[in-house]
């Protein structure tokens, strides 16, 4: 275990990495891309220097169980990652990085399952363009002004996420559990909701969006 260390401008390699368990470590515009960090644990870590904005890389990692809990990865690249079983709660997590990760293990060219435990990060102004995060853990996040184009959450878990600025067309959500979540902007008439689940007053809030007044 690596604990309580400060890596600066460091290109991380294999050996340094391989099963490795950090806690408390801060890294300063480090490098980790194309890196094998499957089963990684990185715990109350920090990837993102506030002071001079700078951010870590880790574009191409394969991330399989890997984990990641109470970190700061602020506009962290994770781009084109393997993020199958993936584990990231309690993160802040404001402009990660995310398009072309693969959070699916296909099985053939048109069947695949997703895995990922992603929650009560802040994604606002993250890029999760194309994700497939089908029946996933996804809940207790913040999604405010997140690129999701292209993305399908179906059948996931998003209960109490926050969704100001929010997109709802881009994203495939049928089958989710959305209760518990402010639904700004959310339009029956152009979204499709087949099979979400929502409580009384969010059905009240969507009926009256559309002109619908609803008396108990």
């Amino acid at each position: 275990m690596v604990s309580d260390k400060t890596f600066r401008q460091h290109r991380f390699e294999a050996d340094e990495v391989a099963g490795q368990r950090f806690e408390r470590c801060l890294f300063l515009a480090c490098n980790f891309s194309w890196l094998d960090l499957r089963e990684c644990r990185f715990v109350d870590c920090r990837f993102y220097d506030r002071e001079e904005e700078l951010t870590c890389q880790l574009q191409g990692c394969d991330l399989r169980e890997a984990s990641f809990l109470r970190c700061d990865l602020t506009l962290a690249n994770l781009s084109r990652s393997e993020c199958l079983g993936l584990e990231m709660r309690d993160c802040q997590a404001m402009g990660i990085d995310l398009s072309q990760a693969s959070f699916a293990n296909r099985i053939t060219p048109s069947s695949y399952f997703c895995e990922a435990y992603l929650t009560g990060n802040n994604f606002s102004f993250a890029n999760l363009a194309s994700c497939l995060l089908e029946r996933c853990e996804l809940h207790g996040n913040r999604w405010q002004n997140a690129n999701l184009r292209g993305a399908s959450l179906a059948g996931s878990d998003l209960r109490d996420g926050e969704f100001g600025q929010f997109d709802w067309q881009e994203v495939t959500l049928t089958g989710c559990d959305l209760r518990g979540c402010d639904l700004p902007g959310l339009d029956l008439r152009r979204v499709d909701l087949s099979g979400v689940q929502i409580n009384e007053e969010q059905q009240r809030g969507l009926l009256e969006q559309i002109g619908l007044v609803v008396f108990p």
